[in-house]
Formats: C-alpha cells, sequence, structure tokens
C-alpha cells in the first residue's frame, strides 16, 4: 500500500541531491544491526536509479537510532526539500499500517520537510526471486526427481500449500554419502505478527518457492519447534516423493551400513539485517551441532550442551531433532544488500 504525506509529479524516478531517500528499517537491539544497514544504505547509493538522483540515509522505528525525528531534522538543516521513505518491512502489518504513518507525520511537522511514503518491501515475485536465489546457493549440489540439474537451474515443479502450511512440489534432494540422494527442506524464517493476514502472505511467499513458513513468534509450534514438527512430518511422507530408483539406493545404503542420508534442512531467514529472534534461533539449533568437522561426510548423534553467539551462517550443521535423527541443518543470513534493486524500485514509484 502507498501513502503519501504530500503530493508530487516527475519521470519514472524523480529527485535530485536535494531530494533525500531515507530507509526506514524495524530497528534491533542486536549489534550489528547498524552496520548491516548502513551497507544496505551503501548499496542502495549505488544502484544506478539512485545514483545522483538521492541522497540516501538509514533510520530506525525502534530501539536503535537514529529515528525519523532525528534524520529528518539533520536533513533540513542540510537544505533538502523533500524525503522518499521506503519502510523496510515485508507485509502490511500494524507497523506498516499505523507507525510508518504516525512516525513520518511527526517528522514532517518537527522539521518541515516535505515527505512521501513508498510501498513496503511485501511479499511479490521480486522478494521471491531473491529467495530462490538465496536457497539455491545454500544447496550447492541439487536436482529434483527425474532429473540431474544443479542449483541455479533448479526444476522442481510448482510449489503450493497443504492444509498442514507445508509445501507441495517436486522432491528438491542433494547428494548425501556416497552420491545418495538426500531430501532437501526448506524453511524460510520469520518474526511472525499478530495479523493473521500478514502470515498468511509470508506463507504464500514461501509455498511459491517451495518452502515452509515457521515463525518466530506467534502460536505454538512456533521457532525451532516449529522446524523440528516440519522435519518429523517430512520423514514420514518425503520417502514415498522419491522416485523408485533413488528410493531404492536409499534403502541400500542404509542397510549396508553406510552413513545414512540425513535430511538437509535448509533454514532461510526473512530478515532485512540481524535482529535478536534470528540471533536466538541460530544459537538454540547451535546446541544441537554436531562437533564433526565435515558435517557432510561424518554427521554425529552428540548434542552440544551450551553455545554462545551465532553459529556462522553460510554452513551446515548436522543436528538431531526428537522424531528425526542426523537431520543435517544449513543456515542462511539476512537478506541485507541483496533487497538494495528492490528498495530502489519502491523509491523510484513513490
Amino acid at each position: 500500500m502507498n501513502h503519501s504525506a504530500s503530493k508530487r509529479s516527475g519521470s519514472a524516478c524523480p529527485g535530485s541531491m536535494r531530494s533525500a531517500l531515507i530507509l526506514l528499517a524495524h530497528g534491533s537491539r542486536h549489534n550489528h544491526v547498524t552496520h548491516a544497514l548502513r551497507d544496505i544504505t551503501d548499496a542502495v547509493a549505488r544502484e544506478s536509479r539512485i545514483a545522483g538522483r538521492f541522497g540516501v540515509h538509514m533510520a530506525f522505528l525502534d530501539h536503535t537510532e537514529p529515528d525519523l525525528v532525528q534524520v529528518s531534522a539533520r536533513l533540513a538543516e542540510r537544505d533538502y526539500d523533500h524525503a522518499v521513505v521506503v519502510p523496510l518491512l515485508f507485509t502490511d502489518a500494524f507497523h506498516s499500517r499505523v507507525d510508518v504513518p504516525a512516525q513520518v507525520k511527526e517528522a514532517q511537522d518537527a522539521s518541515g520537510l516535505a515527505m512521501s511514503i513508498a510501498r513496503g518491501l511485501g511479499t511479490g515475485d521480486d522478494l521471491a526471486a531473491v529467495l530462490e536465489q538465496r536457497f539455491s546457493r545454500l544447496v550447492p549440489e541439487t536436482s529434483s526427481s527425474g532429473s540431474g540439474n544443479n542449483a541455479g537451474s533448479e526444476t522442481n515443479g510448482e510449489a503450493s500449500a497443504l492444509v498442514d502450511g507445508t509445501s507441495a512440489r517436486t522432491p528438491e534432494t542433494t547428494l548425501g554419502p556416497g552420491n545418495t540422494p538426500a531430501p532437501v527442506i526448506r524453511v524460510l524464517y520469520s518474526v511472525g505478527s499478530s495479523d493473521p493476514a500478514a502470515n498468511d502472505a509470508v506463507s504464500r511467499l514461501a509455498a511459491s518457492i517451495g518452502a515452509t513458513s515457521v515463525a518466530a513468534t506467534g502460536e505454538h509450534p512456533k521457532g525451532v519447534a516449529a522446524i523440528d514438527h516440519i522435519v518429523a512430518h517430512h520423514r514420514n511422507a518425503s520417502h514415498g516423493g522419491l522416485d523408485q530408483g533413488k528410493r531404492k539406493k536409499y534403502q541400500v545404503a542404509t542397510e549396508s551400513g553406510e552413513p545414512s542420508v540425513a535430511p538437509l534442512v535448509v533454514v532461510q531467514p526473512l530478515f532485512v539485517a540481524p535482529g535478536k529472534l534470528w540471533a536466538m534461533a541460530t544459537k538454540e539449533l547451535g546446541h544441537r551441532q554436531s562437533q564433526s568437522q565435515s558435517v557432510e561426510a561424518q554427521p554425529l548423534r552428540e548434542r552440544l550442551t551450551s553455545r554462545r553467539g551465532d553459529i556462522p551462517q553460510t554452513l551446515g550443521y548436522s543436528y538431531e531433532t526428537p522424531d528425526v535423527p542426523d537431520v543435517r541443518f544449513r543456515c542462511g543470513s539476512p537478506l541485507e544488500v541483496d533487497l538494495a534493486p528492490m528498495i530502489a524500485d519502491r523509491a523510484c514509484s513513490a
């Protein structure tokens, strides 16, 4: 939804160095959120549609400074006359509908700067394309049932949402020990919302790329417990999804004493930047991590008892769930600079 605090006309991407572009993020107490937003701001400023048209700045709704009032006051002091605010929000929930317009009005009244609100990031096709690339990079060698394509040229079929919230598509597999096909479970990890429509939008986004949506907040199961639930459900349903040859190879490998072909659970956060909820999730999954140095070839059943800090976000880890032993785990990172082209699009269409 577009909100405007002022009317203006111009080209497809208006603006000059007297026009500012403000990236308005939610904010977090996480130590790295400000650094990440600076990286995003720099990446947006380098976009060809933005460079030379806007001065690009960042502000936060909560938890972090500078806030929108502070930024607008600084811009007014520097003789900017207009600012476009792009909310870095994925859904049209309370923050988008209430907090953003209220803070823009407060900033405009305090600074005298004319301000307009662009639409947020949303959950559309452009975001789905970014997430598909992220999932593909996290599974470097994949094939779908009946094909031998590598990641980057996946042919996994159409996705649709089942009644229980899981995704239905031609099963994606990766190669496990001895080139044995192993199932890949895609999970899209979001903050969650008190607005059911917002959660439904994220679920549809996840289903469109063959993933299942998990929220860090809300009703149970949630967070990592919900991932356990998805993996257990997949264990009961996925073997029948493999073609006969792959299923037979899986059974032969298991019966012959070779390393079991553990599912690979790929978890991609629907986060703009690092945040406490994602740090908590990775820490909790880190408690289940194997001590193996080669998680693909040597999954262990031993759980960690403690872990400080975030686990590295581009590596895989083996861990156990109560119902599915030897599950391998690979975790993505917040979307950050990958969102720069989308943000430029929002600014140019404000």
